[in-house]
């Protein structure tokens, strides 16, 4: 099984975004499990502070021995066909369970990018953040059907 986790500052609300997410989580099969871990965004400091104090908070819940990868404008532009290459790349380094970043408002700190095994990006533009994870859920599911040789990404 390979698992997905997801930590990001921000709670999703009951949404059609929301609705959207859980539409594709209950798409994936047995053999793909998606998580997600939200964090609140820390209340009345500094962008530099909140960035740091939202660092801790990521990095908090991720199990050991994980490939750990940042969302991040300035990371490296993958199409959904690398992107699975990637992930079955690692898993056949013996890599089972991949550990999502995503920050606030400001960003992630650059701690998060370091310790990170890369920095991807869903693109140039700048997402509201509800709308990345749907983009990147999406892109977990699409990766599934692309290791099954499944229609779906054509």
């Amino acid at each position: 099984m390979i698992r997905f986790q997801i930590n990001a500052i921000g709670k999703l609300k009951k949404s059609p975004t929301w609705e959207l997410i859980e539409e594709y989580r209950s798409r994936v099969r047995n053999q793909i499990k998606i998580s997600e871990f939200e964090f609140k965004r820390p209340q009345n400091t500094s962008a530099d502070s909140s960035k740091q104090s939202e660092a801790e908070l990521l990095m908090s819940d991720v199990p050991k021995n994980s490939c750990l990868i940042s969302m991040d404008e300035t990371g490296d532009p993958l199409t959904s066909r690398e992107f699975a290459k990637f992930v079955e790349q690692k898993t056949g380094e013996g890599c089972s369970s991949f550990v999502f970043f995503i920050g606030g408002a400001d960003g992630l700190h650059s701690s998060v990018k370091e310790q990170s095994d890369c920095v991807l990006s869903l693109g140039r533009i700048t997402l509201p953040h509800m709308l990345a994870r749907l983009i990147l859920v999406e892109q977990i599911y699409r990766i599934e059907k692309i290791m099954d040789n499944h229609p779906y990404n054509k």
